[in-house]
């Protein structure tokens, strides 16, 4: 009996199938510190890039999911004290697409594009995401809930780059840490994933993968060894002030403000007094032939 009880264990031992490696042992990428700034201009101009890491092997998310990506995509990384600077080498033996031109167009990935998706809480829930097509058009947006909501509304400043080249084409892109909000401190540990659209084929592929969803931040890869101070810029004030001078008429003016500051790379506080929305994008005029109503999205700031 009891040596049939030890070779019925070591029966269910063999087939019992092991846990899936966590996606941060397959995909992990070492932080590499930039000597200096890169110009963004979209080309990789020779020893610009030489201390970054690099990661490629990109694998399909569709139309073949699992797969690895027909066509060959490196991407380099690199960071400072106030910046993050990341760049694609993408490979294409066919003339790329790029005709969209709207900032935050609906679906960038139509057109050959990039795209950076950064967990820098590393909460494996949420992140933020940069995309750019080789006219330098940008979207951006945020992630929640492991990437089941995607908000676009969000709009950061930071500067990308492209370039066509004679194996495809190239791009630089540069985010300020001012920009986010992050977990600081040595040694820092934060999420990332890296993908690609190519129009032609209908293929969008990633790093790391293979993923449930095109934002599933509990699948992406991680970037380590990060040494990120808090900002140096801790506040941010907008002013502006209207008048109007009318003959026979008494004279009209107008004054309010917006004002954030950073308690904490994680927290800010942001306060408004009397808003001015005449900078901010007007909706556009639509046709609605359907019993639904509309959504327009939030556009102020």
């Amino acid at each position: 009996m009891a040596v049939l009880c030890l070779t019925f264990a070591a029966i269910l031992a063999s087939v019992t199938p092991s846990e899936p490696a966590s996606p941060d042992s397959l995909f992990r990428v070492k932080a590499a510190l930039a000597p200096s700034p890169p110009t963004v201009d979209g080309v990789l101009a020779e020893g610009e890039w030489d201390s970054a890491a690099v990661v490629e092997d990109f694998i399909q998310f569709q139309p073949r999911i699992g797969d690895p990506a027909t066509t060959r995509t490196q991407v380099l990384m690199m960071y400072d004290a106030g910046h993050l600077y990341v760049a694609f080498r993408v490979w294409d033996p066919d003339p790329p697409t790029a005709q969209l031109t709207r900032r935050d167009a609906d679906l960038l990935d139509d057109d050959d594009a990039v795209m950076l998706l950064l967990d820098s809480h590393h909460d494996r829930q949420s992140a933020y995401f940069f995309m750019t097509n080789l006219l330098g058009t940008q979207a951006d947006g945020r992630v929640a809930n492991d990437g089941r909501t995607v908000d676009r509304t969000w709009d950061a400043t930071w500067l990308s780059a492209a370039s066509a080249t004679d194996f495809g084409w190239t791009v630089e892109i540069t985010i300020p840490f001012t920009s986010i909000k992050y977990t600081a401190g040595e040694g820092r540990t934060w999420g990332v994933n890296f993908g690609r659209s190519r129009r032609r084929t209908l293929e969008l592929s990633f790093w790391a993968g293979p993923l449930e969803n095109q934002f599933r931040v509990s699948q992406a890869g991680i970037v380590t060894n990060l040494d990120v101070a808090p900002p140096a810029r801790r506040h941010q004030v907008i002013v502006y002030g209207l008048s109007q001078l009318q003959q026979d008429s008494t004279p009209d003016w107008d004054a309010g403000l917006d004002a954030r500051y950073a308690l904490t790379p994680s927290l800010e506080a942001v306060a408004t007094i009397n808003p001015d929305f005449a900078t901010v994008e007007a909706d556009r005029e639509r046709v609605n032939l359907t019993r639904f109503e509309l959504f327009l999205p939030e556009k102020r700031p």
